[in-house]
């Protein structure tokens, strides 16, 4: 597929809407493959952002339709369920498609369905619960992607203040020993990376003793 399928201008165009993830299953992406039941490749899985699968498609796709096909099994499910009035399943499954797969047959199956059973208070019913869950998962995604964010932020910081201190240990400990070279590559690297931070400014006071021409961090002008 990464060859014959994936660059393919159609499917360039249908996968537009999604954020795509490529995992090897058998290398990096074994718990994940663990956790979603593969047991076969290739494998092309929608998610939605709570991680709930919403579609897969087993082996590789038919050339023809792909854009068509990704929400053709999201759509048939909730056709059934309609039919059968299984209203909690097709609210679920039209949420979705509502959602998500605009200008796609899928959508405007889910429309036309929206439409007949509109008026019906057990499918509205279901339909305002599943839909509340949507957006509630939803808020509750964003929530803790922001907290991944921080944390990585967080330890990103942490990571490169310790990596500055450990630089200018390392450059202190060139310049006692008379590695002038070493010592005025750590204390540049410093201030190229973290111009602003204490380091840098000791740093950039070390270069100049040196004999090192640097510059001082431009400054943004004060708000007028």
């Amino acid at each position: 597929m990464d060859a014959g399928t994936y660059p393919r201008p159609d499917v360039q165009e249908a996968l537009k809407p999604y954020l795509c993830v490529h995992i090897n299953a058998e290398k990096e992406g074994v718990d994940v493959a663990k956790k979603y039941g593969v047991d076969s490749f290739p494998r092309l899985m929608i998610l939605d952002p709570m991680g709930n699968k919403l579609m897969e498609i087993k082996g590789k796709p038919q050339d023809e339709g792909f854009g068509e096909r990704l929400p053709y099994d999201i759509h048939n499910t909730m056709a059934v369920a309609a039919q059968k009035k299984d209203f909690k399943v097709a609210a679920q499954n039209m949420v979705y498609l509502r959602r998500w797969f605009e200008g796609t047959e899928a959508r405007k199956g889910a429309d036309d369905w929206y439409k007949q059973l509109e008026a019906d208070v057990d499918f509205k019913a279901a339909y305002d619960e599943e839909q509340k869950k949507l957006e509630d998962g939803l808020a509750k995604a964003k929530e803790d992607a922001l907290k991944i964010q921080e944390a990585a932020e967080k330890a990103r910081v942490i990571a490169e203040e310790k990596e500055r201190k450990e630089l200018m240990v390392t450059a202190a400990e060139h310049s006692k020993k008379s590695r002038r070279k070493e010592a005025i590559e750590c204390w540049e690297k410093v201030n190229t990376r973290w111009p602003d931070s204490e380091e840098a400014k000791t740093a950039r006071g070390k270069l100049k003793f040196f004999g090192v021409k640097v510059e001082e961090p431009k400054k943004d002008p004060a708000p007028k």
